[in-house]
């Protein structure tokens, strides 16, 4: 993936990039509080998802591994805020073993998906598997 220039991703404890993006602070608090949506709907946030995208060339970058082509419909927080509000706008991280890898990420639904287990990767409720054979036993 093609890097973007990183010059105004970094920030300390409750600065802000520029004007449009939240603060470390507040994104801590929107994680605490389960609902995302107002930064994912930021101006901000969807700015720097569009140029990640573009940056993969639109392309879903787990499927590209796989030698497939699939178009990118988002961009994923390798590091996830809840755990690292601090890499909310930054493009890569150091892992630990000091290797700069990539925070975002352009993926497909489905590529998503399987990385949260949600949808049809989710594991299987066992309560819900069994639910039908413990109605009908008579």
């Amino acid at each position: 993936m093609s890097h973007i220039t990183d010059d105004m991703m970094k920030t300390g404890e409750g600065q802000k990039m520029n004007a449009e993006q939240m603060t470390i602070s507040e994104i801590t608090a929107m994680a605490a509080s389960g609902d995302m949506r107002d930064f994912y709907n930021s101006r901000a946030w969807r700015n720097l998802s569009h140029k990640v995208i573009k940056a993969g060339n639109g392309e879903c970058c787990m499927c590209r591994q796989l030698g497939k082509v699939t178009a990118a419909t988002l961009t994923h927080h390798v590091n996830e805020l809840k755990a690292r509000p601090d890499l909310a706008y930054s493009l890569t991280y150091v892992d630990e073993h000091g290797m700069e890898k990539p925070q975002l990420i352009p993926l497909c639904h489905d590529c998503h998906d399987k990385i949260h287990e949600r949808g049809i990767y989710a594991e299987p409720d066992k309560a819900k598997e069994n639910k039908f054979w413990q109605e009908e036993l008579w």
